[in-house]
């Protein structure tokens, strides 16, 4: 671990570390006093705080390891264009002292669209941005290795209006800390050795193919989606594919081909979601129809 940190924890008077309250070094952070921003709230203690959600725009800071890839991954995807297919939030990397990952604070996925549960086809919808970010990470070689619904976010028209640069009804993915950049893509490399994840491999395997990996992930996050939004009594489709995506996982110690690659993943779900909506048009314009004819 680097001497500069992460993580910087704040201690109590008997010497342990608590979650409560923000450290000082982080209070007199160069860039953050410049800024004008004051940590006040812990969301990972000794890593990630937030602005006072009573100052808007409110915002996210992270302590960047500099013993993980996380500062080169953003260094390099905030140069790219931020439109789709690239879902990298729009964040900034301070300059001064330690870098610190300054991101808007945008709310969890799963709550994009408010209480009213999802049709299916907005549960594709939302489904096919993660699949595509996914997609647009590994054509450059990146595998996230930590996906999960925590690590997803999503803009809401207020966001859009206080952060420049956030698109409203846009999913991000968040949080590279245990990413990977290799040399080989998608279908050439092998099974690499999984950090710490929040999903629980499969069989308890320790190794996996990174982009593989990263797709059994998506599985899960969808699987998690489904059970919480999905109200359509056709989300059988959305299932389906679900289990197409988990794969009938194998241990394969080299080029897994236990479930397809994230772009075979985002081509199929491109198909599913427009035979969905062109099915609902078609429901839709006969109820009309019976309506118009008195049926």
């Amino acid at each position: 671990m680097s001497s500069e940190g992460p993580p910087w924890y704040v201690w109590d008077d008997t010497g342990e570390v608590t979650c409560v309250g923000v450290p000082e070094r982080l209070q007199n952070h160069p860039d953050l006093r410049r800024r004008g921003l004051v940590a006040v709230d812990t969301l990972k203690p000794g890593f990630v705080y937030a602005t006072s959600h009573r100052q808007q725009p409110q915002y996210v800071i992270k302590i960047l390891d500099l013993d993980t890839q996380e500062l080169a991954a953003y260094e390099r995807l905030l140069q790219l264009n931020p439109a789709p297919p690239n879902h990298t939030l729009p964040c900034e990397i301070t300059e001064l002292g330690h870098p610190l990952l300054i991101m808007p604070y945008l709310g969890s996925v799963s709550s994009m669209l408010g209480p009213q549960r999802w049709s299916l086809y907005q549960l594709l919808s939302v489904s096919l941005q993660i699949v595509e970010g996914v997609e647009f990470l590994h054509r450059l070689h990146i595998a996230h290795m930590d996906l999960c619904i925590d690590n997803l976010v999503g803009a809401y028209p207020s966001d859009a209006k206080d952060h420049r640069g956030v698109e409203s009804g846009k999913v991000y993915i968040i949080d590279f800390g245990s990413s990977m950049t290799l040399q080989l893509g998608p279908g050439e490399q092998w099974a690499v050795a999984l950090p710490p994840t929040q999903v629980p491999p499969p069989n308890g395997l320790k190794h996996f193919d990174p982009y593989s990996w990263d797709v059994y992930c998506i599985a899960d996050i969808l699987q998690s989606l489904i059970e919480l939004n999905a109200a359509d009594k056709t989300n059988w489709i959305a299932r389906r594919y679900v289990q197409w995506l988990t794969g009938n996982e194998r241990g394969c110690s080299g080029v897994c081909r236990c479930r397809p690659t994230a772009q075979r993943a985002r081509q199929a779900l491109t198909v599913i979601r427009a035979f969905v909506y062109i099915s609902d048009l078609c429901m839709r314009s006969l109820r009309v129809a019976r309506g118009f004819l008195g049926l």
